[in-house]
């Protein structure tokens, strides 16, 4: 039975969706998503596995406070506290997009807490930032930017994740539109957009390849960030497998969700 709970962790009052029983697997959403992009994968994950699908600091109906660290580090902390919470020594990832990133920054600064990732369209590298929303991170007009986010800006960025448009409902559209209602939800997205490369991440990207965790790098054809860098990414991970999925965007898990659950399956048994 899939239950949607809200429950305080690290301070803040979090939104999961949690479901199934077994070895756990942590589903990460994306950049201004939640846990409803999860919404396909969760039945067939939980017919294996106790599923969590937490909204994170800042999005979807989570907390958004203003003194929240949104980088790629604040947030990683907060999602070992997560894990503290609910006694989870390691769990199966699978992220997408800005989930596939903070996975991939768990597995490097927590090793031991990830027992496998599943990276879907996972941007790797500075060349893979999303450039309809980067001037965000832009001085002065950032601001401005910022003020934008909502529900014309969310028609606008929404399907060019998705190859198959008809997957842009309104009701897409409303649960990706609820935190951008208010300005502490633009802030959350405008603040990871301005934090998102860190200081050190050319450093980072030469230590790809020391990374042992068994890795699935996944990406639909159609994704206009990553697209071929992501077997490049591949490539220089020891353990990992490259999937292409045609005819999928961005979003791959919403976009062609038959096929992507097939692959979390194998990959997660195998």
């Amino acid at each position: 039975m899939t239950t949607s709970e809200t429950l305080t962790i690290a301070g803040l009052k979090t939104n999961l969706i949690r479901a199934g029983k077994g070895e756990p697997v942590i589903l990460l959403h994306g950049l201004g998503a939640s846990s409803y992009s999860w919404r396909y994968a969760l039945p067939e994950l939980s017919k294996h596995y106790e599923v969590f699908a937490p909204d994170l600091p800042g999005f979807g109906r989570t907390d958004k406070p203003r003194d929240f660290d949104y980088s790629i580090h604040g947030i990683h902390s907060w999602i070992l506290k997560f894990m503290d919470h609910f006694g989870l020594e390691k769990a199966r990832f699978a992220g997408n997009s800005m989930g596939g990133v903070l996975s991939l920054w768990t597995a490097m600064e927590a090793p031991a807490r990830v027992e496998r990732m599943a990276l879907l369209g996972t941007p790797a590298y500075v060349e893979n930032r999303p450039k309809l929303i980067w001037p965000i991170s832009w001085p002065v007009i950032g601001k401005l930017y910022e003020l934008l986010l909502g529900d014309t800006a969310l028609r606008i960025i929404a399907p060019t994740a998705f190859v198959n448009k008809e997957k842009v409902d309104a009701e897409l559209l409303a649960e990706y539109g609820h935190a951008l209602k208010t300005a502490d939800g633009r802030r959350a997205v405008a603040q990871f957009v301005r934090l998102a490369i860190p200081p050190d991440h050319k450093e980072r990207i030469l230590r790809y390849p020391t990374i042992q965790h068994k890795t699935m790098v996944l990406v639909g054809d159609g994704d206009v960030m990553v697209g071929s860098s992501a077997e490049r990414f591949a490539k220089v991970l020891p353990n990992a497998r490259f999937v292409l999925v045609e005819r999928c965007g961005h979003a791959a898990q919403e976009d062609s969700p038959e096929r992507v659950n097939a692959h979390l399956l194998e990959f997660f048994a195998s």
